[in-house]
């Protein structure tokens, strides 16, 4: 049996609140990315931001808690554990008891302006396009349960925020726990995720509802819970083996490894200024015959419109970096978290960087490449090699315009016209074509020493990945 989530359950375990470590958080991205989980447009880094999680890191924070032992004749429990500030679910499910009977979630209640998406990427998914709001309901029959209780990569005990707890209640016999969140992503948000959790101990199933928006309502979340249409189909599904459950801890455990080992960066991928930058286009036939060349790099602590025209900046990024600048072209001093895992924040200054790169197809077809470097963070090893780092799991900005002008490294303006295509961050050069590209990024001032523009983003989970770094400022 492979462990395939489904979309609703992605997307769940990607909104959920919970901090991961930021040595795998990076290439996490990037796999999702490579995937088509994430969008590799610039517009999409402009809607709210939800924390990371992933089932590793899920499972990080819930070890060491106690295993309930259940009693006899009791099909299915569900208890919250607190371990520190967070909360998880304790599954025991005894499959001796009951077959597993598959279920159909129907909500007899939707808030006002949640439209079914019946076209769309999820099954179970409402939208609110005016808020950006959104409803998914995630079932888990009997076995599902059974497996989550037995892997180390469960979705449900995926670690919750102890003061997001509101109560709870029974609806027809069954335990409902709700969770309220608000300002989940930023200062500056009047964004509320609520969040329901009802058992059936009965049947052994279990229902998640997540809801986020603004202007929501505190008992919304108890409305969908009171007239949700649960039916148990008369279908059964087999509880998986433990020759199936020991293979899914397995493939678990190498991809924790897999994840760590992405993280490292070898010494011999630190380039110069003026160096050639190639990589292997037979291995990455995305980048044959592509060569980058950083010309220059410059770090200033203001920047004019005069000399940065404002129709080359990407999408909205002039307009809300007009709100942080001051009248020199200098950036006032933003807000961001203290990275201990609450809502403290401190206040720091940023600058700008400036990087001069010149793009050469050398190669014999037309091909797409990004126009301008990433911006990445690494940290040097007593080896020799580097370690990537997630700033935003250590001190995140908080304010969900500066998130905007920093979000997954991209600049916020380039000089050189996008091909009008696939995303404003790649141009199509022709054989034997050359371009210059000027792209500018904002950076904590406090953040240079780690800084470096990052070559050839492959978007892939490996730590033989070729992507080649240039120091921002040595």
């Amino acid at each position: 049996m492979k462990n395939n989530y489904s979309p609703e359950e992605m997307e769940r375990i990607l909104k959920s609140n919970t901090e991961i470590p930021g040595s795998v958080d990076q290439r996490i991205r990037d796999t999702y990315k490579s995937l088509g989980i994430l969008s590799d447009f610039r517009p999409a880094r402009r809607k709210k931001r939800k924390a990371w999680v992933t089932i590793a890191a899920a499972a990080a924070l819930i070890a060491g808690l106690g295993v309930t032992v259940y009693a006899a004749g009791q099909f299915v429990s569900a208890r919250l554990t607190q371990n520190g500030d967070y909360l998880t679910y304790a599954l025991n499910v005894d499959p001796s008891e009951k077959e597993a009977h598959e279920i159909r979630v129907t909500p007899g209640y939707v808030p006002e302006g949640y439209i079914y998406q019946t076209d769309g990427p999820y099954e179970s998914k409402w939208y609110n396009e005016k808020t950006e709001g959104s409803m998914t309901i995630i079932p888990y029959n009997a076995a599902e349960l059974y497996l989550e209780s037995r892997t180390s990569d469960s979705s449900l005990q995926v670690a919750i925020n102890k003061d997001s707890y509101v109560k709870t209640i029974e609806i027809q016999g069954m335990s409902v726990d709700i969770f309220t969140q608000e300002n989940t992503d930023y200062i500056d948000s009047d964004d509320t995720q609520q969040d329901l959790y009802l058992f059936n101990e009965e049947w052994g199933y279990a229902v998640h509802v997540y809801l986020d928006g603004t202007g929501l309502a505190a008992d919304e979340a108890e409305k969908i819970a009171e007239r949700l249409d649960i039916e148990v189909l008369d279908t059964t599904v087999p509880y998986p083996t433990e020759e199936e459950i020991a293979e899914l801890n397995r493939e678990h455990e190498e991809a924790n490894k897999e994840a760590a080992a992405s993280t490292i960066v070898s010494g011999d991928h630190i380039r110069g200024i003026n160096d050639t930058l190639t990589i292997d286009g037979n291995a990455y036939p995305i980048y044959q015959g592509i060569e980058y060349q950083t010309e220059d790099i410059q770090v200033t602590d203001a920047l004019s419109f005069d000399d940065f025209p404002k129709e080359n900046f990407i999408d909205d990024s002039a307009s809300v970096l007009g709100e942080y600048l001051n009248e020199d072209g200098s950036l006032k001093p933003h807000e961001r978290f203290t990275g201990d895992g609450g809502k403290t924040t401190e206040s720091t200054d940023a600058a700008f960087i400036i990087v001069k790169t010149k793009l050469r197809n050398t190669g014999d077809t037309a091909m797409d490449v990004y126009l301008s470097p990433f911006l990445r963070y690494l940290d040097k090893n007593e080896s020799g090699d580097y370690t990537l780092l997630d700033p935003d799991l250590t001190a995140g900005p908080a304010e969900s315009g500066w998130a905007g002008l920093t979000a997954d490294g991209f600049p916020i303006y380039q000089s050189a016209p996008d091909n009008g295509g696939k995303s404003v961050l790649f141009t199509t050069l022709a054989p034997g074509e050359e371009e210059e590209c000027v792209s500018v990024y904002v950076v904590d001032k406090d953040r240079l020493g780690s800084a470096y523009m990052e070559y050839f983003d492959t978007g892939a989970a490996a730590a033989d990945t070729p992507e080649l770094y240039v120091k921002v400022k040595e």
